[in-house]
């Protein structure tokens, strides 16, 4: 089926298929003010401060190649004199606001401006609140993996798994010698940094910081050092193996309760104080004369150029992303007016007709990968009457085009890995499942009718909206932005429609309920390529 370009037709098809609402949404500008984070419907995490009971630490300490520390040390931290790296696995059983996980990672003690400080240079965790928290109010540099470490008979072994793979494995010998409490606590309350890199709605810089941040003990309930072991396997996008091991220094295992505060900015790269340009002079002079290795991430980089975190590992690329085979089934569906009103920005109307329409969709992305996804998306009308899509609420079975969708657009995006759609002899079957529990199943009888390619055009082509809210290190908002983006190069090589069901289930962190199915309109099948593009920012809600 041939693409369609003629603004006439789509225009027509736009004109056809909506009733332009009539009432504000009521989801008003403090409340977007006041948000922790994003989806409006079901928050990726609370405000903090976070509180881990019974955090376990696996802590290797190795010495390690002395260019390999520094071409990765973002400027202007100083790396150790003596090459040491720490990799870590910890257990956080019971986190406030964050639940259950585990990580693994990267740390390189380091000098800003004389100070010790330790770097987080990598890590890996395998839930999505703490990763979303992590990267968007401190910087951490979190990827979606499989981190595991447990006590077996005489020896404590962490494993890291990334899709699939293993990439890194220690071991230590189970409490061997007692340490002493003082220093354990001085080591867990050092000046901890990240690199915090936000890119804007048009992928160019908008936040790039070092962040800093103490971690406060409550209770050590133990504390031990003894003989270890590090493997490391070369992954290209979890690249433990570039910082080498040369010779195992130390092997700790502690267990506390910790508090993570909210942090401080401590160099800002596009807006620096007089004291972050006075140091930056100072590292210039000290470090970058003529034969002495620098870092791959300067400060001109960072500043010019837009990197994503980890910058060692980029979780995506910071660009616009050509969807390839992306097919959806899409189930049209109304709901209750109230309800409705409730989940959409004041600055947008929903349609009169009540709509919803909820989308499954399978496809792979240039920067991004493959993956899966479920959509919550609201028609509606902007303040010029013009026709648009809210996106409420959206999971997705792969982290890299989350972390991609929430910090560059806006995407209100959670994690799931139990997102299925595909076609079942006479049916396509579609289901989400969100911690065991089944939330969506939408079923549609299988290519019955032809769809004309005018409508999949037009639907395509409305123009994307999206709430962009990232907070800063103190986790008051620092964007908090209603975006616009326009899918382009539409091409359409499928497009059936026919009946389809849906049915919902309540779950508080999934809440598609929370719109409940009260009629049914049609299902659409249909297979495109096309370019996600930059976004625009439509309506300002700090500056306005």
């Amino acid at each position: 089926m041939k693409r369609l370009a003629s603004s006439q037709v789509i225009e027509r098809a736009y004109r056809s298929i909506i009733k332009p609402g009539s009432e504000r949404g009521k989801f008003t500008k403090e409340m977007i003010l006041g948000l922790p984070s994003t989806p409006i419907m079901s928050p990726s995490y609370p405000r903090g401060p976070y509180f881990f009971k019974n955090r376990e630490y696996f802590i290797i300490t190795y010495e390690s190649d002395k260019d390999a520390i520094r071409e990765l040390v973002p400027e202007p931290l100083v790396p150790n004199e003596k090459n040491q790296v720490l990799y870590e696995w910890i257990n956080m059983p019971d986190s406030s606001g964050f639940g259950s996980y585990s990580e693994s990672g990267i740390v390189i003690p380091c000098l800003y401006n004389g100070q010790p400080v330790n770097l987080t240079l990598q890590m890996y965790l395998d839930i999505e609140p703490p990763i979303a928290a992590g990267r968007e109010i401190w910087g951490f540099p979190k990827k979606h993996a499989h981190p595991e470490m447990k006590a077996v008979q005489d020896t404590v072994v962490g494993v890291m798994n990334y899709k699939g793979e293993t990439v890194a494995t220690g071991t230590m010998a189970y409490k061997h010698t007692e340490m002493d409490p003082e220093p354990v606590l001085a080591s867990l309350g050092k000046t901890n940094v990240n690199l915090k890199v936000i890119p804007d709605v048009d992928f160019k810089p908008k936040i790039a910081q070092i962040v800093s941040y103490n971690l406060q003990v409550k209770k050590l309930h133990f504390a031990y050092e003894g003989p270890a072991r590090l493997h490391l396997i070369e992954n290209v996008n979890a690249p433990v193996a570039d910082l080498p091991v040369k010779k195992i220094v130390q092997g700790k295992h502690i267990m506390a309760d910790i508090l993570l505060p909210y942090g401080n900015v401590l160099h800002d790269y596009l807006n620096p104080t007089p004291e972050n340009k006075l140091w930056s002079q100072k590292f210039e002079e000290q470090y970058c004369q003529s034969g002495q290795k620098r870092s791959a991430f300067t400060e001109q980089r960072i500043k010019e150029e837009c990197l994503a975190m980890p910058v060692t590992c980029p979780s995506y690329k910071p660009s616009a992303s050509k969807l390839q085979n992306r097919e959806y089934m899409v189930i049209k569906y109304q709901t209750d007016r109230e309800k409705l009103l409730e989940k959409i920005p004041d600055q947008l109307f929903p349609n009169d007709d009540n709509i919803v329409i909820l989308e499954f969709v399978k496809t792979q992305g240039t920067g991004i990968g493959s993956y899966d996804k479920v959509d919550v998306i609201i028609p509606c009308t902007d303040l010029f009457g013009n026709a648009v899509h809210f996106n409420a609420m959206s999971f997705l079975n792969s982290s890299s085009p989350i972390t991609y969708g929430r910090e560059c657009l806006g995407f209100p995006q959670k994690f799931s890995d139990s997102v299925s759609f595909a076609a079942h002899h006479d049916t396509i079957k579609g289901t989400l499942n969100y911690n065991g529990i089944r939330v969506a199943t939408g079923t549609m009888s299988y290519k019955h009718e032809h769809m004309p390619v005018e409508d999949v055009v037009s639907f395509l082509s409305t123009p994307q909206y999206y709430l962009k809210f990232i907070p800063d290190v103190r986790g008051l908002p620092t964007v908090a932005q209603l975006v616009r983006m326009e899918h382009a190069n539409v091409k359409v090589s499928s497009a059936w429609k026919g009946q389809a069901k849906l049915s919902l289930s309540d779950h508080v962190n999934a809440p598609i309920n929370d719109l409940p199915v009260r009629n049914v309109v049609s299902g659409f099948n249909f297979i495109c390529d096309m370019i996600m593009p930059a976004g625009r920012v439509v309506h300002d809600y700090l500056s306005m």
